[in-house]
């Protein structure tokens, strides 16, 4: 067997599995791959203080995997679990992981996305609140409620989400200690206790 049809045959092999595990936890799927980095080019922004900035991320680092946030200015139970997050995210960063949160805001104005950021210090970037609605695969990887978290890899494959079957809501920590094992990361704090999504 030739060296590229071996390879081939484990990339098969790694993918079909990745598939079968996403297919037994019932969790959303993209329709097609995407590449992440590139999708999201000139495309976010971040807090700075008191202001939004446009973020680039760093072309020179790969990013393995991605957790989308999805949450609202207008939701206590978002406002409660981003202090959690924001305890992992820089814990996590510390420890040089290669992943990203990105935040996507279901608030109802660019005014309240920012002061909510703003607010909250956001420490990860945002998808800009004029291109929410126009890119596709973020709006499919999500849910019908918030707090939502997506996790993928960096070709669109989601790999833990807060929603089996599209409407049974798990809540934050089952996904967020899935993306703590995959980004190799040791995260302890179970204080996490959302068990209901507010419905957009």
């Amino acid at each position: 067997m030739s060296i590229s049809l071996k390879l081939f045959f484990i990339l098969s092999l790694i993918f079909s599995n990745n598939l079968v595990a996403q297919e037994k936890n019932n969790i959303p799927k993209l329709a097609r791959a995407v590449i992440i980095a590139e999708q999201l080019a000139g495309k976010l922004v971040i807090q700075n203080e008191s202001s939004i900035s446009p973020y680039k991320l760093n072309p020179e680092k790969a990013i393995d995997h991605f957790l989308f946030y999805y949450s609202a200015k207008w939701s206590p139970g978002c406002q409660k679990f981003t202090t959690q997050l924001k305890k992992f995210y820089v814990k996590a960063k510390t420890e040089s992981k290669n992943f990203e949160i990105i935040f996507v805001s279901r608030d109802d104005s660019e005014k309240e996305m920012s002061e909510y950021m703003i607010n909250e210090k956001m420490p990860w970037p945002a998808i800009r609140f004029d291109q929410l609605n126009k890119l596709g695969f973020v709006n499919d990887a999500g849910g019908r409620g918030v707090p939502c978290i997506s996790v993928l890899d960096s070709r669109g494959l989601i790999l833990a989400h807060s929603y089996h079957n599209k409407s049974n809501y798990i809540g934050t920590k089952e996904p967020l200690e899935e993306f703590a094992k995959l980004i190799d990361f040791k995260w302890s704090d179970t204080d996490d206790n959302s068990q209901e999504a507010i419905k957009e």
